[in-house]
């Protein structure tokens, strides 16, 4: 009976020591929408690691970065592309989107890299030349909790716009294009490095203006909701004859990030850090935005602590400023 009774605690232990073993080589990835760079990136490294590192790394899509900090907090996925930059900064200290529902803590940072721009489009014969003229009018912002989604709310403010003076709708990363194509909406938000690909189609098939956005605007923005975003501009032709600005359009361009938190061993962490950095020619091959992912700008602009898995690599690299 007691041999039984040893064999049987025996058995549960090794049960119980391989689910552990193979949760640490199980991961889910964050991405944003489907066709954005940060969900590209989260295939890109998935595939990597399955291939170079034997981890079952699968890709998901989430739907920002205020969703993304949610899930990752609670353990719900292990990594994020994209969570870092402002909207990383305030999930952790539980300021702005964050603060009913308190800090997060427990997040940490694996690198962090410069995303893009944001940027307004327009039809060219919609009359919209500047964000001001958007009042009275509908406006796509992306998915709901994104990014893109809570900038809306700062930069139509900055602009004299108060709620209800234009109308929200959130269908999303790729259906705002849609949108706009139609004419349902009069100006779209995106961001990512120009040019984008979507940009692109859409100016194949239609005349589009970028909206410019007033100076002061801009630097109020930058002042008031930063970390991690800097003025810029956008240059006339950036997307070809069928973009209609004569001058620089002005915008903000904003730094992202590649995210866990402390339910992630520093083992695990350790593993999916030094496979990316190891693998970086093919993983640049993943998208065009993919060459912003480098060791030598890892640790600058931080969101929130670095985790030790991802310190323990660096400090092994000599990586500066980590």
């Amino acid at each position: 009976m007691r041999r039984t009774f040893l064999s049987i605690v025996l058995v549960v232990g090794v049960v119980f020591v391989f689910a552990a073993v193979a949760s640490a080589q199980s991961v889910t990835i964050l991405g944003g929408g489907l066709k954005g760079q940060p969900y590209q990136f989260a295939v890109g490294l998935s595939k990597i690691l399955k291939s170079k590192a034997g981890v079952s790394a699968t890709p998901q899509s989430a739907k920002g970065m205020v969703a993304q900090a949610r899930i990752i907090a609670k353990g719900q996925a292990q990594f994020a592309w994209g969570l870092g930059g402002p909207v990383g900064a305030w999930a952790y200290k539980g300021e702005r989107r964050f603060k009913k529902e308190g800090p997060k803590k427990n997040l940490r940072a694996v690198l962090a890299y410069p995303f893009g721009q944001f940027q307004w489009l327009a039809l060219a014969d919609s009359g919209v030349m500047n964000l001001k003229d958007v009042k009275g009018k509908k406006v796509s912002v992306g998915s709901a909790a994104s990014t893109t989604q809570t900038y809306a709310r700062y930069f139509l403010p900055a602009h004299g716009l108060k709620k209800g003076q234009y109308k929200e709708s959130t269908p999303g990363f790729r259906g705002g294009f849609g949108q706009l194509r139609n004419g349902n909406v009069a100006a779209h938000l995106t961001m990512g490095m120009a040019p984008m690909g979507l940009v692109q189609e859409l100016a194949a098939l239609k005349k589009i203006r970028l909206v410019d956005m007033d100076e002061a605007a801009v630097k109020h923005v930058v002042a008031t909701y930063g970390p991690g975003l800097t003025p810029t501009t956008i240059a006339p032709g950036t997307y070809g004859k069928n973009q209609v600005n004569k001058k620089p359009v002005r915008t903000i361009f904003i730094n992202f990030g590649f995210s866990t938190s402390t339910h992630v061993s520093a083992d695990t962490v350790y593993k999916v850090t030094k496979t990316l950095f190891s693998n970086l020619k093919e993983f640049y091959g993943t998208a065009k935005a993919a060459k912003n992912v480098t060791l030598a700008g890892a640790c600058q602009g931080l969101s929130f602590p670095l985790h030790d898995g991802a310190k323990r690599y660096y400090k092994e690299v000599g990586a500066k400023g980590c």
